[in-house]
């Protein structure tokens, strides 16, 4: 077994909240340069960019794993993270068709650009990605695991958008496999509301500009760098 370094909360360009600098290519390049050996690419309710970065990432003997942050309707923002683009790109497809048919204002919220291999523009999306999908927390969950993805509640610490801010405490019957947290020195003051106390914590940096990539990450112990070996890693290290 080995350590491997993983960020698995990052926007591209497709966040309109995230830096242009944030292309599928310049994420790969920099998440090989500062030593991350896993990524996944989690834009706002869509995983169009992490399926391009996913194809890159074989370029540098980086695992991209496509990704999504999805926001339910309870503005519950929840990382779903997938095994191959074919999963990511059916997800979405479901996803994209929940999405309120609300033009997204670039001047007050930024472009949403889908970019390829080459930092070539391919589209601009249109819809505004910053907003609730019509999906309760319960049926995202279900929904992420009918595409066999790994479930993980954004910065549950966080004041905004996190399952903790919004239900006021952590279901113990929801399928998660891991619980992210902005700070791990806010875990004794989150334990009161987690009603599931043996799952793990992880810490990721929701980078939305391209130095803040890999300043926060965890390290998980694989066999090897692969979606599988993550899936059975994240059980291992729930609590007894």
């Amino acid at each position: 077994m080995s350590h491997f370094s993983c960020d698995f909360h990052i926007h591209s360009t497709l966040s309109p909240c995230a830096s242009l600098d944030m292309s599928p290519k310049n994420i790969v390049l920099k998440a090989h340069e500062v030593g991350l050996d896993i990524i996944a690419v989690t834009d706002h309710n869509m995983a169009e960019n992490a399926c391009y970065a996913h194809e890159i990432g074989k370029k540098y003997n980086l695992l991209v794993l496509p990704g999504m942050e999805l926001q339910t309707q309870e503005e519950i923002h929840l990382l779903a993270i997938f095994g191959n683009i074919e999963a990511a790109a059916a997800f979405q497809e479901k996803i994209y068709k929940s999405l309120p048919s609300v033009l997204n204002n670039a001047d007050y919220f930024g472009d949403q650009v889908v970019a390829d291999e080459n930092d070539n523009i391919v589209r601009f999306e249109e819809k505004l990605l910053l907003n609730s999908v019509q999906i309760s927390l319960e049926d995202a969950i279900s929904l992420i695991k009918s595409h066999e993805g790994l479930v993980i509640p954004s910065h549950i610490d966080g004041s905004t958008y996190s399952i903790i801010s919004q239900l006021g405490y952590i279901p113990e019957d929801l399928a998660f496999d891991a619980l992210e947290i902005l700070s791990e020195q806010n875990i004794p003051l989150m334990l009161p509301f987690i009603m599931n106390k043996t799952l793990p914590f992880v810490t990721f940096s929701d980078a939305h500009y391209i130095n803040d990539i890999g300043k926060k990450r965890t390290a998980l112990s694989l066999q090897e760098p692969s979606f599988k070996e993550v899936v059975k890693a994240l059980k291992e290290m729930r609590h007894n």
